[in-house]
């Protein structure tokens, strides 16, 4: 089943795999430039926080842990990354 299928089961656009797939690209690179790092950062947290909460809502409970562990990497690396003063 492709991704495009599964978003579509979840109730969501087709095109929506499409959204989220661009916005962790981005968020990928983004945490690799300081500059963008924190708002790559809680991108990529606000994404792993909608699939985590697609996942409870649909009772995938063994797809629950990975963006539980990703978004709270991307979160603590959100708050540890200060902004230079």
């Amino acid at each position: 089943m492709g991704w495009s299928e599964r978003f579509g089961q979840w109730g969501y656009p087709a095109n929506t795999a499409y959204v989220v797939g661009v916005l962790e690209i981005l968020g990928g690179f983004g945490v690799l430039i300081p500059r963008w790092r924190r708002a790559a950062s809680l991108t990529l947290a606000v994404v792993m926080m909608g699939a985590l909460c697609t996942h409870l809502i649909h009772a995938e409970f063994p797809r629950v842990i990975p963006p539980l562990v990703l978004g709270g990497v991307a979160f603590l690396m959100y708050w540890s990354h200060r902004r230079p003063a």
